[in-house]
């Protein structure tokens, strides 16, 4: 029984909320990304910097190079569809129900495990 019990907490400590979201970006995904995103926003670039998807949605976290960094929510693909909202700032580690609740009125439909993911990150995982 304990050895089991060690297994789980060993396991668990290495899940995360954002199991099962995709969270890769490749080089060409990156450049394809960037001029649709600075054209949408009507910057002259940005860069891209990371994305998380899931279910069809998509959060791109971008830097503008004329503001603070953003994190861009789309219901579609980011090279066709504009962002839903988006969200920037600093967030303390205890405030990830307050901003999983804020982007699920935000972002309607967006999926739940993607929200709690999203939260996590940038109260728990903002560096990674």
């Amino acid at each position: 029984m304990a050895g089991t019990l060690a297994s789980l907490l060993a396991l668990s400590a290495h899940a995360s909320p954002c199991t099962g979201v995709d969270r890769t970006l490749s080089d060409a995904r990156r450049a394809a990304l960037a001029p649709a995103i600075a054209h949408q926003l009507t910057l002259p670039f940005v860069d891209v910097l990371q994305s998380f998807r899931l279910k069809g949605w998509s959060i791109v976290y971008v830097d503008t190079h004329v503001s603070d960094e953003r994190f861009l929510f789309y219901s579609a693909d980011p090279l066709t569809g504009h962002a839903v909202t988006e969200w920037g700032g600093a967030a303390t580690r205890d405030e990830g129900d307050d901003i999983q609740r804020w982007l699920l009125k935000n972002a309607p439909s967006i999926p739940p495990a993607l929200a709690r993911c999203f939260a996590w990150h940038v109260t728990q995982d903002r560096d990674q």
